[in-house]
């Protein structure tokens, strides 16, 4: 398959994601790097709290009109009935957080977090309008609008951190809250002109529409609590059992590996409406090879960075982060081994979904879920914060193995066909460089 004419929309997709990537390092650098370590903690819990919220919406009201967008069909009812939907669940959300604010903050060996949950409401629905366009920008491909939307979130927050950093007052959690506030809600006016300009919408209520949502979106609302589980639950079990001290700790190594997915997220920009119309066309040998490729080139990529962040990860934490984090070396180390199971996960989901088949996302997270939370039960009141890393590798390692078999049923992906491409690779780049020596 002829991939040179996704050229430019893969170039505007990475561009995308270097905005979150500089936002990944605002947060390693500004966040993590300037606020005491029980302020970071209280932050990150905040955080994980109104990412309930959001990855609900995105996966059970947002992913359909994504996913039925991308074919093509003009539906006009759908679109407004996706907006009322999300915009009613988000604000029972926001009600909901707000009301049990000062229990979660006991709940979670918190007293600081009661503050900051108060100001949730205000992210969440800051953050409303920018999703939803989003969702039907990426059905739509519109890239370079998704790039703007994201510039804008993305680089107001850096920059807010960055005055805070810059002015030495960088020291309370609810400053870099307020940050979020302010960027998500711009976020949202940018979205709003070239989105609603284009679109054709329709509010009155549809019970097809609203069973086509919830058919697609019983099975995508796997997707939100795999991203739940697999990247809140295990921060809310280290506040219960122990502080915000180690949540911080834990969070500092694990965010370095949460920069590993943006790569994999600008792909799954085009991998999830590109799978759509190529399974729509019945061409599933060339979706496998797609598949294969990329996942080839993103091996490649972070082998040799994965060997050199293993051997200096103590020397680049204390660099990162002014030597704030050293006993955040072991979780780091566990993590970089871990960052090759990331696009066996991230990508073959969004991949199933393309396919139509939700379910075979949904299957296994009916299993690897009570798994995950069992096996931190288990091992964080041992272990620590390396309990809950080891229990998040037990648990990619477990449903990565569900997600290729999937895919080798359905189009024949296997790891074997994914080393020879990564060799075959390798042979052609070797060739080349090696005719380059000899001219």
């Amino acid at each position: 398959m002829d991939l040179r004419r996704h050229l430019v929309k893969g170039v505007w997709a990475l561009v995308d994601k270097g905005f979150s990537g500089l936002y990944g390092f605002a947060l390693l650098f500004l966040v993590v790097g300037q606020l005491p370590r029980e302020e970071y903690g209280t932050y990150v819990l905040a955080f994980t709290v109104t990412n309930f919220a959001l990855l609900f919406n995105k996966s059970f009201v947002l992913s359909p009109l994504t996913k039925y967008e991308a074919e093509g069909v003009p539906r006009p009812q759908m679109l407004g009935n996706v907006f009322l939907y999300s915009l009613t669940g988000q604000i029972i959300l926001a009600a909901l957080i707000f009301s049990l604010s000062s229990v979660l903050a006991d709940l979670l060996n918190a007293p600081g977090l009661e503050q900051l949950l108060r100001l949730v409401p205000l992210v969440i629905l800051g953050f409303f309008f920018r999703d939803y366009s989003i969702a039907y920008l990426q059905a739509h491909q519109r890239v370079k609008t998704m790039v703007m939307v994201d510039a804008v979130y993305f680089g107001l927050c850096s920059a807010i951190f960055a005055y805070f950093a810059a002015t030495g007052t960088f020291d309370r959690a609810v400053q870099a809250v307020y940050g979020h506030i302010i960027a998500s809600s711009i976020s949202s006016l940018t979205a709003f002109f070239p989105v609603a300009k284009g679109m054709r919408i329709n509010f009155k209520p549809s019970m097809k529409e609203f069973k086509r949502m919830v058919k697609f979106g019983r099975y995508s609302l796997s997707l939100g609590i795999g991203e739940i589980t697999f990247y809140q639950l295990d921060l809310t079990l280290l506040a219960y059992f122990y502080s915000p001290l180690v949540v911080a700790q834990y969070n500092a190594a694990k965010l370095i590996y949460r920069l590993y997915t943006l790569l994999s997220q600008s792909l799954n920009l085009l991998m999830f409406p590109g799978a759509s119309k190529l399974s729509s066309q019945k061409r599933l040998p060339d979706l496998k090879e797609v598949y294969e490729k990329v996942i080839a080139y993103y091996f490649l990529l972070i082998i040799p960075l994965n060997i050199a962040l293993f051997i200096l990860a103590e020397v680049f934490l204390n660099l990162l982060y002014g030597g704030k984090y050293p006993d955040s070396v072991p979780i780091l180390r566990i993590f970089l081994m871990l960052s090759f199971l990331e696009p066996l996960y991230s990508i073959s989901l969004v991949v199933l979904y393309g396919l139509g088949r939700p379910d075979r996302v949904f299957r296994p997270m009916l299993w690897t879920v009570p798994v995950f939370i069992l096996s931190n039960i288990i091992l964080i009141p041992r272990l620590g914060a390396i309990g809950a890393a080891v229990s998040f590798g037990i648990a990619n390692i477990l449903i990565d193995s569900y997600f290729l078999k999937s895919l080798k049923e359905i189009m024949g992906v296997t790891l074997s066909g994914i080393f020879t491409r990564m060799l075959n690779i390798i042979r052609v780049v070797c060739s080349f460089a090696f005719k380059k020596i000899r001219d």
